[in-house]
């Protein structure tokens, strides 16, 4: 293990924030099997008031959990390639630990999802006296509790793993995966031009599905729109990251095949990675929620209005990420078109 200040704050950061979600967990596990809110026993006074302790709890541990995450990706992408050798950008550092980092990322998001999705109903449940969402919304808080052990299990080994005499090759890694040029340019067997219209068309529905769902004013109609562009953007967010990486990144590396996306975070390239997948987040927790929102307005009439506002609110984040995305990753590749009259590929 690389004894680096940074990673000490993510192996730090990751275990108060676990032990934080734990304590909410233990409480939230008492609201599922007595919340009784009709009742005023002393019981049920003092599990409201640990209720209100755990909420707190969990929303701190959505912040330090937030703040290692993004610890660890500037560790990732801007400070350990100078300590592992041979590393140049992410992909060695991945490499160093054997691919659990990678990993853990991956189980980072869904935990990072889940958390988003109960901070968005606890507004909502707030948003009442009577609280309806409490006891839902402690099973959703329960969700995440393996998920986040698993997560920061496999961080933590990830980051042992991390040996700063072991060199890597991360160009290797890259370039290693063709066995010829044509094999370059097809994702999967399938040519990259199918990719891009793949791309383009489903944007074009994803957009289309944004404006419908804010469009629509019922709460029956809300339910449609908001679950076909649930639907679309989880099926558009990793065919955008493909087509990022496999054919738009060449315009910003201004160099064929290169198909890795931590360079994207590199200053020469001004870490145009940042917005780029900062946006791919958005879309990705903002569809589902628009959806999930909507739901909540047709299941509990008492929360209708705020619900139907926050399903509004999350297809206009989701329309106006859509929009800068496909703007950030479309002017380079038109400017070169106009300057050199031709298509990188």
């Amino acid at each position: 293990m690389i004894r680096h200040p940074l990673l000490i704050a993510v192996v730090v950061g990751d275990l108060l924030s676990l032990l934080l979600w734990f304590g909410a967990a233990t409480t939230a596990f008492q609201i599922v099997i007595k919340w009784v809110p009709q009742s005023a026993k002393r019981e049920q006074i003092q599990l409201e008031r640990r209720a209100e302790t755990a909420r707190l709890s969990a929303k701190f541990s959505l912040a330090v959990f937030f703040l290692s995450t993004a610890l660890l990706i500037i560790g990732i992408t801007n400070v350990l390639p100078e300590i592992v050798p041979g590393a140049m950008c992410g992909t060695g550092v991945l490499q160093a630990t054997d691919g659990l980092v990678g990993r853990a990322l991956m189980v980072r998001f869904f935990v990072f999802f889940i958390m988003t999705l109960w901070l968005t109903y606890e507004k909502l449940n707030l948003s009442r006296p009577d609280a309806p969402l409490t006891r839902y919304n402690a099973r959703v808080l329960l969700l995440a509790l393996p998920f986040f052990l698993l997560a920061v299990i496999t961080t933590l080994r990830g980051i042992l793993r991390i040996d700063s005499h072991q060199p890597v090759d991360c160009c290797a890694m890259v370039y290693d995966q063709f066995g010829s040029l044509a094999t370059a340019r097809q994702i999967a067997g399938i040519p990259n031009t199918f990719w891009i219209w793949t791309f383009w068309i489903l944007t074009a529905l994803m957009l289309s599905c944004a404006v419908w769902s804010l469009r629509t004013n019922r709460t029956k109609g809300g339910e449609k729109a908001t679950g076909s562009l649930a639907v679309i953007s989880v099926i558009w967010v990793p065919i955008a990251a493909i087509t990022l990486v496999r054919v738009y990144a060449a315009y910003f590396y201004q160099v064929l095949h290169h198909h890795c996306p931590w360079c994207l975070f590199l200053p020469e390239h001004k870490f145009v990675g940042v917005p780029l997948f900062g946006a791919l987040i958005i879309i990705i927790l903002e569809g589902p929620i628009s959806y999930l929102a909507a739901k909540i307005a047709a299941n509990f009439p008492d929360l209708l209005t705020r619900a139907r506002r926050r399903s509004r609110l999350a297809g206009l984040r989701l329309l106006l990420a859509a929009v800068a995305y496909t703007g950030m990753v479309a002017l380079p590749a038109l400017y070169w078109r106009l300057l050199y009259g031709v298509w990188l590929g």
